[in-house]
């Protein structure tokens, strides 16, 4: 009987013990899907007016365009040189996008901001909502793809790398004259 006992108290204690074991791995898979569920919220103006890059892995992975990002997602706006952003002088397309994207890596934001397209600049509302959205994803470098030029205009693809994923815009300029132009930064493209 007392072996009986003994037997008894030790299946309890490794019933127990398995039972401890199981709600451990479930609190650590549920602090795990949590941790990986948490993204800052941003504002309701950064939300419905700016650029939403971060959500953009989502819409690649589902297809589907987040809200919010209709309006990154639509066609630019009719090119109008009377208003479109100018290349600065020296410059030339390729070093205007070199220029941005170390200006958002080095958190020069408000320098960034100014060579955005207008209606990408309004869709931001102002430069600190710009900045303090770029400065969520937490871009560490960039890369450059391959210029395609058509005519008057050339299209440049550049990536920006975050640590939840790369984000691919395609900047578009139209020469008029001797001058060129942002025309528009679309969403998408290919960097090789």
């Amino acid at each position: 009987m007392p072996d009986n006992a003994q037997a008894s108290n030790q299946r309890m204690i490794v019933i127990a013990l398995v039972v401890i074991a199981v709600l451990l791995a479930a609190i650590v898979g549920v602090l795990i899907y949590q941790q990986s569920q948490a993204v800052p919220a941003p504002s309701s103006t950064a939300a419905t007016t700016t650029d939403q890059s971060a959500q953009a892995g989502a819409a690649a992975q589902t297809g589907q365009v987040p809200t919010g990002m209709q309006a990154q997602a639509a066609a630019p706006g009719p090119f109008d040189p009377k208003t479109a952003t100018k290349v600065p002088t020296g410059m030339t397309p390729q070093d205007l996008v070199k220029t941005y994207n170390e200006d958002v890596v080095k958190g020069d934001y408000a320098d960034a901001y100014k060579l955005l397209p207008i209606d990408k600049q309004k869709s931001y509302g102002d430069v600190n909502s710009y900045g303090q959205q770029l400065k969520s994803y937490g871009i560490t470098s960039y890369k450059i793809g391959t210029a395609q030029t058509s005519g008057d205009s050339i299209s440049i693809p550049a990536e920006q790398v975050t640590p939840q994923m790369p984000i691919t815009y395609t900047w578009t300029f139209k020469k008029v004259g001797d001058q060129w132009f942002v025309a528009s930064r679309t969403m998408g493209g290919n960097v090789q």
